[in-house]
């Protein structure tokens, strides 16, 4: 029986079992006969969901974000390189050095590059505001440089991939669409109840503290599923009047977050402007759309042209609560037409944005790299 190709999928920064990384890639790369494994800093969770792929936990002692980014790379690169793979794939950028190492070594890498991160910098807020074009700068700088010698890079839209290909013809758009198997079907519209949600992380550049102040001035109420980045933040928000409204059920499972779209009519993903924001296709706005959610959207970049191309919802400014407010009471107020915007996003979804093509190209790039 011929042995199994070992796969390694390296993360420093994302949780180990991130809808991206481990539900979609890692489980097609073993459904497809890899052995698959999985290095993840301080993995909290390390019993794998699906047969042929192990998740190894990396422990990094608590410390300050530069540290961190210092020491965890190190660390995965120690995990991974004992696994002794044919493939290495990272999803982090902070991993890029330890990336080079392997690749001097002989090492076949892959870099998943999930953001536009030079734009990206410029919105975090931990960098300070007069330093963040000198490290965009920078950060733009030693990816091209390292890209070059990468066996490939894999991206999720367009500006990401042409930035790429400018050092790098290996480059293939692994877009992040839902798995419909975890979508077989939209619901029942009437056994919905009336509620938004938003499912997510609750950065402030994600647009949650408007979405929940818009619940103060609207009929709507809110189905709330995450986490908050500081406890600061959070009782900031949730000190909101429109804060009486939500329904917060924390952080959940996959299982829970298809039970919490299938109580929902209407998803929100209200992303701020920020440059890498603009070129974004959030996997929740397609989530939304596969479990025949009404959604509303930013009115900006490609969330916009698909939201205005089928149908499927209504784009605010998502720093206007007083806008998202009146989309949520219009969609209440409209029961028959939110569904039919429902119904045409997951008729979307099914013939256009879903993971089955998009793990195809995963898979073909694999077999590339191992017949060279």
């Amino acid at each position: 029986m011929e042995k199994k190709k070992v796969v390694c999928h390296i993360t420093t920064v994302h949780i180990p079992k991130d809808i991206r990384i481990y539900h979609k890639e890692c489980k097609s790369l073993a459904d497809a006969g890899y052995d698959v494994k999985l290095v993840a800093v301080n993995a909290s969770d390390i019993i794998s969901d699906y047969d042929g792929i192990e998740i190894i936990n990396v422990p990094l002692e608590a410390g300050s974000k530069i540290k961190r980014i210092i020491n965890a790379p190190k660390k995965a690169r120690i995990a991974a390189e004992k696994c002794k793979a044919d493939i290495y794939h990272f999803h982090d950028p902070e991993f890029l050095f330890s990336a080079l190492k392997m690749l001097n070594r002989g090492a076949v890498v892959i870099y998943d590059s999930h953001e536009d991160v030079p734009n990206q910098v410029r919105s975090k807020y931990w960098i300070p505001r007069i330093i963040r074009p000198i490290i965009s700068s920078l950060v733009f700088w030693i990816g091209m440089k390292i890209a070059r010698k990468l066996s490939a890079i894999v991206t999720v839209v367009d500006s990401i991939a042409n930035r790429f290909l400018k050092a790098n013809q290996n480059v293939v758009q692994v877009r992040n669409f839902p798995n419909l198997e975890e979508f077989p079907t939209a619901g029942s519209w009437n056994l919905k109840s009336s509620a938004a949600c938003y499912v997510g992380d609750f950065t402030r550049i994600r647009g949650i503290y408007e979405s929940i102040d818009s619940l103060s001035i609207s009929r709507g109420e809110m189905i709330l599923a995450g986490r908050f980045p500081s406890k600061d933040f959070e009782d900031e928000v949730c000190a909101l009047e429109g804060w009486r409204k939500v329904d917060f059920r924390g952080f959940v499972s996959r299982v829970e977050i298809s039970q919490i779209l299938n109580q929902s009519k209407f998803g929100l993903v209200t992303l701020y402007p920020t440059p890498s924001y603009k070129e974004a296709l959030p996997v929740k706005l397609f989530e939304y759309m596969a479990a025949g959610l009404a959604v509303i959207a930013s009115d900006f970049g490609l969330m916009k042209q698909i939201v205005d191309k089928y149908k499927c919802g209504l784009v605010v400014n998502p720093k206007k609560p007083e806008e998202i407010a009146k989309a949520i009471d219009w969609l209440i107020n409209n029961d028959e037409e939110a569904q039919k915007m429902g119904q045409r996003g997951r008729e979307a979804v099914v013939k256009n944005y879903n993971w089955a093509a998009e793990e195809k190209k995963l898979l073909s790039l694999y077999d590339s790299l191992l017949s060279q």
